[in-house]
């Protein structure tokens, strides 16, 4: 339970290697209780997402990161930002302006848009792209971290991009997620 809890970044990550080569070798069961989200995913064959007491999705690290089941398993598992978007006659929509995404089987009606900071496209033009304007830049290793005032009602997204990109804070950049999730907001609240 939490074994490496109070293990500094680089340490952990060490034991991590260490801990999975011991496991890989002897190939006995391990049981690992972790909060930290990247240290399940890099170790585990098989995840478990647990939100007070009940189990919301069991799968691979593949599984859950790619294919959450829910918002809470989206926005638990990796780095997230949420937009509010409306599904209508198989389009969604940001404040009023259609968005080049497709809504799967979401049905019509407000929904939670979920991204990842990494799976997204600067584009040049706006048209059926989010835009946003540019609030905070900050290194992280070899990109950069984007915050950006979305929407009317400037929701918060994070986005990664290359560090070379020139970019000033107040300046509009649009984009593309490659790789998202639509949930029906009620089924956003259910969770």
């Amino acid at each position: 339970d939490e074994p490496f809890g109070a293990l500094d970044a680089k340490v952990r990550r060490d034991l991590r290697r260490w801990l999975l080569e011991i496991h890989n070798k002897t190939g006995h069961t391990t049981v690992f209780v972790t909060h930290d989200q990247e240290e399940a995913l890099e170790l585990a064959d098989r995840v478990v997402v647990m939100s007070e007491g009940r189990i919301e999705q069991i799968g691979t690290p593949d599984e859950i990161y790619d294919a959450p089941n829910s918002p809470f398993v989206f926005s638990f598992i990796g780095e997230s930002s949420v937009l509010p978007v409306q599904v209508e006659h198989g389009k969604v929509w940001l404040d009023g302006k259609p968005l080049d995404l497709a809504p799967g089987d979401v049905p019509d009606g407000p929904a939670q848009l979920f991204l990842r900071p990494h799976d997204v496209d600067v584009v040049d033009d706006e048209a059926e792209a989010i835009s946003g304007e540019v609030k905070v830049l900050r290194r992280h290793a070899g990109l950069r971290r984007v915050d950006l005032d979305v929407g009317a009602e400037r929701n918060r997204v994070e986005i990664e991009l290359p560090a070379d990109l020139d970019l000033n804070p107040a300046r509009s950049i649009a984009f593309r997620p490659r790789r998202y999730r639509l949930y029906p907001t009620s089924q956003a609240l259910d969770s």
